[in-house]
């Protein structure tokens, strides 16, 4: 789930728009590590529910690169899903994007980007630099209720 929109919108399709629907296999998937996601459902089997959520922001502060690079190349780590090991390849490939795309001239790397601004899919303010459809944030998810 922390590659993926927390609602599985299509990526950058959805900010500032009216409606939107979900996104089809993994166009809903941005490949970074995202602010947080967490899964639960009751012990009480005689009435059962289950619960997941996401965050549709990533933090640069929150991305292991090193641990997308073990997971898509070191074969006693490699998932055994279908399409684990590509997915964690891609991840390693938009982690090191992401991080050279939020370094600063003067060395600095902050922020990070957001499908959802201000958690809502707003309209955010012109001029925002895109990292594959997600606007940037000098603080994401801060006004993500």
């Amino acid at each position: 789930y922390a590659l993926f929109d927390k609602y599985f919108k299509k990526i950058g399709n959805c900010v500032g728009a009216t409606s939107c629907p979900g996104g089809q296999g993994k166009d809903s998937a941005h490949y970074l590590l995202s602010w947080y996601y967490s899964w639960g459902g009751s012990l009480d089997t005689s009435s059962a529910w289950a619960w997941r959520i996401g965050s549709s922001s990533s933090h640069q502060g929150y991305q292991n690169v090193l641990a997308a690079y073990a997971l898509s190349q070191v074969p006693e780590l490699q998932p055994d899903s279908p399409t684990g090991v590509q997915d964690w390849a891609t991840s390693f490939d938009r982690q090191l994007e992401f991080l050279q795309w939020l370094q600063s001239a003067e060395g600095g790397i902050a922020g990070g980007a957001t499908n959802s601004w201000k958690g809502s899919y707003d309209t955010p303010p012109t001029g925002l630099s895109q990292f594959y459809g997600m606007y940037y944030d000098w603080q994401p998810v801060y006004t993500d209720p």
